[in-house]
């Protein structure tokens, strides 16, 4: 990790104009993460430049930094760089569109394909933004109250308020650090996990009123009608996976949102141990054994009969291993 981080502070060192990318439809460690990199290189006197195919979630347009993201990417910069993208494709841009190739890939996917010039990618972290705030002393970012506000973010939203099973007693420790720097923890929460717009609740209507489930097995799906009907202005499933997820007795949990172009966003989430990115990886995704997700080329039942399938067998040999 030395020579990384001795070779990355060189980039950095020698960089004018940087440009930092997350993924499409992104969540709040995306944005969070974004931020923080974009604000600690701009404090040390760099022009950089923030981009999100899909631009800021309302929810997160709170975060310090949200207000700078833009969706063009430029054409020229000096340094590149990825946070919290499992792999380039989930930049969201053609890789003919991006002005360079990634020159830094901060991560914590354990699907990460390491397609960076410089790979900080750490699998047992729970969200990027922990993997930044372990890298900011060494890299010479210093941690203010603006970056403490959205790498909070990053990992009260990856954990859905610390209660997922790869919370340890560090992250714990992370969290109050960035508190005493200023960061607003009450806000923070309400905001990211608690708040919804009328028009998320609407949506989430749509898909409660498909709601099903087969032993063990729970799935929902929204269409682009579905979309439209209430004026839903994102491509994702307005978090409605969260929710499903604390069904009782659902032992893998999925979502189904219909795209344009022939494509399924699916997002899965398991209980007891199943991994779920091996079922995303095998449909071209990734992600985490317990949260994971693909984009899946096809119809919505045509694709939602294939997945749920393949679900099946992935629980059922689980199960006979007597993981219930």
């Amino acid at each position: 990790m030395r020579d990384e981080i001795d070779q990355a502070q060189a980039l950095l060192e020698r960089a004018d104009t940087i440009v930092v990318i997350g993924h499409e439809r992104p969540d709040g460690d995306a944005v969070g993460s974004l931020n923080a990199v974009a604000i600690g290189l701009e404090n040390t006197g760099k022009q950089v430049t923030s981009v999100l195919a899909d631009g800021v979630p309302r929810r997160f347009l709170f975060l310090p930094g949200a207000e700078r993201v833009q969706q063009t990417i430029p054409t020229e910069c000096d340094l590149l760089i990825a946070v919290d993208c499992s792999a380039i494709e989930r930049t969201g841009y053609d890789l003919e569109s991006l002005p360079r190739g990634i020159d830094l890939n901060f991560d914590h996917h354990p699907t990460n394909n390491h397609f960076g010039a410089i790979n900080f990618v750490e699998p047992h972290a729970v969200a990027t933004a922990e993997v930044l705030f372990d890298l900011s002393a060494p890299l010479g970012l210093q941690i203010d109250t603006d970056i403490a506000t959205n790498l909070l973010t990053g990992l009260v939203t990856d954990t859905i308020g610390f209660r997922t099973s790869n919370v340890t007693p560090k992250v714990l420790r992370m969290a109050a650090q960035l508190i005493e720097l200023g960061a607003p923890l009450a806000e923070v929460y309400e905001r990211s996990l608690n708040q919804r717009s009328f028009v998320a609740a609407r949506y989430w209507g749509c898909g409660l009123s498909r709601l099903e489930r087969d032993d063990g097995l729970l799935w929902a799906s929204l269409t682009l009608e579905d979309r439209k009907s209430v004026g839903y202005p994102g491509r994702d499933d307005a978090d409605l996976i969260n929710l499903l997820s604390t069904i009782e007795s659902a032992e893998v949990t999925l979502i189904f949102v219909e795209q344009s172009e022939g494509k399924v966003k699916v997002s899965w989430r398991s209980r007891n141990g199943l991994n779920v990115a091996r079922l995303a990886n095998a449909f071209g995704g990734g992600g985490h054994e317990q949260a994971a997700g693909a984009m899946v080329a096809g119809e919505l039942d045509e694709v939602r009969a294939r997945v749920l399938s393949a679900t099946r067998k992935i629980l059922g040999s689980n199960q006979d291993r007597g993981v219930k």
